[in-house]
């Protein structure tokens, strides 16, 4: 299956729901006061957000619109608008050409779908690195044991600490580690935290100060994973995360399973922070590296 085929099934229930709503509007009339609003609507309904909302009516309305195809031309320019505001977010996470160690430190809340991406993104990296894996989720068993049988299943090596023990220890530990022994990459698995609660993400901010005193910060990467079906209330994490922590880069996962897909265009608005990959299903392959023109196209089920 080709990329935009598999962009466009991960889309499907958010495009299903914009594009029939925009067709529907201007089928039966013209370009008018009254289908611009029920545009609009169909806009905030797939929590685009009011901000890209008023930005894409405002361009539509400038437009000139041929008296043919309106529904197609109309999907046309609000899939290049979008495109515009998502390019500048496109970039890779993973550097083939870098010869250094490099830490890539995980975070989110609970059930974001990061052990997950791990494993997946696991698969991504080429196998000629030598990657080591770090369990800081020390005080759920299950946790561990669920991010080491992602690792087995990858043939990578493992790190973990004991139950209970200061998850930044590990964290140091593990720093040690893959610098004694020349890894490429240190993955490292935080605990899943309530973005509004302080104690949890100072205990974050615990781990990458100490990650920070083995590692160069240049090589470090804060990667805050999102999951894709709470919409708008992403945004509120990515603001309470940043503000702890210096994110440098987004991972949004289950867009597959939301018709709230939207709200990716509003992060990439509102915050300069890069979006890396998107997950589009639950198999090993369905982490893909966000593509802004794929993404806008799919969004409005239009071909590539």
């Amino acid at each position: 299956m080709n990329i935009i085929r598999k962009f466009k099934l991960g889309l499907k229930k958010t495009s299903n729901l914009l594009t029939t709503n925009i067709i529907s509007s201007i089928k039966s009339k013209k370009i008018n006061p009254e289908t611009i609003e029920e545009i609009e609507s169909a806009l905030i309904t797939a929590d685009i957000g009011l901000e890209v909302t008023n930005e894409l009516i405002t361009k539509i309305k400038l437009a000139i619109i041929p008296d043919t195809n309106e529904s197609s031309f109309v999907l046309e320019l609000l899939a290049k608008e979008i495109e515009k505001i998502l390019i500048v977010r496109e970039k890779s996470l993973i550097d083939s050409n870098n010869h250094f160690l490099t830490v890539l430190l995980f975070i989110g809340v609970n059930g974001s779908g990061k052990t997950t991406t791990i494993g997946k993104l696991i698969k991504k990296i080429s196998l000629s690195k030598k990657i080591l894996v770090a369990a800081c989720d020390t005080f759920r068993a299950a946790a561990v044991d669920q991010l080491k049988n992602w690792v087995e299943k990858k043939d990578v090596d493992f790190f973990r600490g004991s139950f209970e023990q200061d998850p930044a220890s590990v964290a140091f530990s593990a720093c040690q580690k893959a610098q004694n022994e020349k890894y490429d990459y240190l993955i490292i698995d935080t605990a899943g935290r309530l973005s509004n609660n302080t104690n949890l993400l100072n205990q974050l901010v615990k781990i990458k100060s100490v990650v920070n005193k083995s590692i160069s910060e240049k090589f470090i990467k804060t990667i805050l994973v999102l999951d894709g079906t709470n919409g708008s209330n992403m945004i509120n994490q990515v603001d309470i995360f940043s503000k702890s922590l210096d994110v440098s880069g987004l991972i949004i996962t289950k867009i597959d399973g939301t018709a709230k897909g939207g709200a990716l265009i509003s992060i990439a608005k509102k915050y300069e922070i890069p979006i890396h990959c998107i997950g589009l299903g639950e198999k090993d392959d369905d982490l893909f590296e966000f593509n802004a023109k794929k993404f806008s196209r799919s969004l409005l089920d239009l071909d590539d």
